[in-house]
């Protein structure tokens, strides 16, 4: 069976990275887009590395330094656990991917653990790329023994497995639920953006009882974070003890918990997987079908329509586009129930979210665009869409159009929540209303420029296309780099009048746009 799990696994690993296509296809253009995407990858994991070395830095200055490991420990399982709760149930319970592999001579049991190594591997990556700059941080300042590193080397191993398995329950969980209502895909969203308000709900609890608690002596804060994360989550903790205090008995405390909650629903799950599998997939239909009267639309509508019923197909796709949306309705409700330095404390961004907030609350909703991968959800049928009586601006129009009614209603409840908490005069109110709205806008355009570049139409599972394209990566930078360039020039220059920054912002961001649009539609027509 080990060779069974050997090769499925590699199989699914090869593509989900695209390793196979890059390896063996022909087309130049695409192996300098996969070059690309892996200097992409590079770029990310040089920041990540960054941002984590910095904070590991900034707790050992303070005199926070035996907190590091606990802090790294927590961060990499809320990590796993809030990007794995996306892709679980889709990569667990794949039925179509299921059928394929049954046919081969392969076990339940191989199938299962090769799809859970899927996942596992890749969450061991990313939690490695937070361990080890904070590690070499640590050790380079605090010099800690042998057994420091030995542990924490064990650590990157199995810190993943717990919050996996967490997720996949969680996953499991929703999936189960929604499959038993008529509108399956809308409950599903709706469980699972119930849970991850739960979970940045909880992250900014944390944050601001920190604030309200903080004393003048450092070492009372330390045992505070200490204490949260011992109560929160105890398996950080043992970690902690182990690699800082080299207590074997913790690290065996730790690896227990972690590998036999895995093993234990490994188990579990073995048993009723394919019952489950099908169960979660079943459809039902009814022969209820009445002929009414028939109606005719507009081009631009039946279009917008098309896209909205293919958009909320998709859970993963919703709930992943939808995130950034969701975030800004969560830092209006900071601002509206929280006072201002609170809610700087909070992002850690002092004296910053009071003079950039305009430029904050449109900057989230363009980290994710559900353009940004409209192209690449066509998959295979994109051709049927080239074979319809529409202009390649008509698809463009719809696509735009689709990102702007999902983003709408976000967009509104977080204006009339910055409006009653800061009562702003009239140019502060117009900043307040048009930066966002010209965001949001450039988003839309730019995240299908990009997927016009990146497509990606040769998928098996919709998780390769919403978070590990090259599109996706390649729109968040952008987004990203349109809100940081404003706000350095911010922070940097004082006395520069915030109004005047965002109205440069806004007349470049619709420049942008608008510039998108010329001889697009064309080249739409020969991805």
């Amino acid at each position: 069976m080990m060779r069974q799990i050997r090769l499925l696994t590699r199989v699914s690993l090869q593509g989900m990275f695209g390793l196979n296509e890059f390896r063996y296809t022909k087309d130049r253009g695409k192996k300098i887009r996969y070059c690309f995407m892996g200097l992409l990858w590079l770029l990310l994991i040089v920041m990540l590395a960054g941002y984590v070395g910095i904070m590991s830095m900034g707790l050992v200055m303070n005199g926070m330094g035996r907190l590091v490991p606990s802090v790294l420990a927590m961060s990499v399982s809320l990590v796993v656990l809030f990007f794995t709760i996306f892709k679980a149930g889709p990569v667990l319970f794949d039925r179509k991917a299921y059928e394929k592999q049954i046919a081969m001579p392969v076990s339940v049991r191989a199938i299962i653990i090769s799809r859970f190594l899927t996942m596992y591997i890749t969450n061991m990556l990313l939690g490695l790329l937070v361990l080890l700059p904070g590690m070499t941080v640590y050790g380079a300042m605090e010099r800690p023994g042998i057994t420091f590193y030995l542990y924490g080397i064990v650590a990157g191993i199995f810190l993943p497995l717990l919050p996996l398995t967490l997720a996949s329950v969680l996953g499991a969980l929703i999936a189960g639920i929604s499959s038993r209502w008529r509108y399956r895909n809308l409950v599903s969203i709706v469980l699972t953006m119930i849970l991850v308000c739960a979970i940045l709900a909880g992250s900014m609890g944390m944050s601001r009882m920190e604030e309200s608690e903080l004393s003048a002596v450092v070492q009372q804060l330390a045992e505070m974070m200490e204490g949260q994360i011992r109560r929160v989550y105890p398996p950080a903790a043992w970690l902690a003890d182990a690699m800082v205090q080299g207590k074997p008995r913790k690290l065996l405390l730790f690896l227990a918990v972690s590998a036999g909650g895995f093993i234990l629903f490994l188990e579990i799950l073995q048993r009723f997987y394919v019952n489950i599998c099908m169960a979660l997939n079943a459809q039902e239909t009814k022969g209820g079908y009445r002929m009414k009267e028939l109606r005719t639309k507009s081009v631009l509508r039946t279009m917008v329509e098309r896209e909205l019923r293919h958009y909320f197909s998709s859970s993963v796709y919703v709930v992943n586009t939808l995130l950034g949306e969701l975030l800004m309705v969560l830092l209006a409700g900071a601002v509206l129930f929280m006072d201002m330095e609170t809610v700087e404390a909070m992002l850690g961004l002092p004296g910053v979210v009071g003079r950039a907030l305009p430029i904050l609350v449109g900057f989230l909703p363009v980290m994710m665009p559900l353009t940004a991968c409209s192209i690449s959800m066509e998959g295979k049928q994109w051709w049927m869409l080239q074979t319809l009586p529409v202009t390649g601006k008509d698809i463009i129009r719809s696509k735009v159009a689709a990102q702007l009614l999902v983003a709408l209603p976000f967009y509104l409840v977080s204006e009339v929540a910055l409006f009653l908490a800061l009562r702003p005069g009239w140019a502060d109110g117009l900043s307040l209303l048009a930066v966002p709205a010209a965001y949001i806008f450039f988003g839309a355009r730019a995240g299908l420029a990009v997927n016009e570049l990146f497509p990606l139409l040769d998928w098996e599972n919709e998780v390769r296309v919403v978070k590990q394209s090259a599109s996706t990566m390649v729109t968040m930078l952008v987004g990203m780099a349109t809100a940081i360039v404003p706000i350095v020039v911010l922070v940097a220059v004082p006395g520069i009048s915030a109004h005047v920054v965002y109205l440069v912002t806004v007349v470049l961001l619709l420049t942008a746009a608008w510039g998108m649009n010329l001889g697009s539609g064309k080249r739409m027509r020969y991805i």
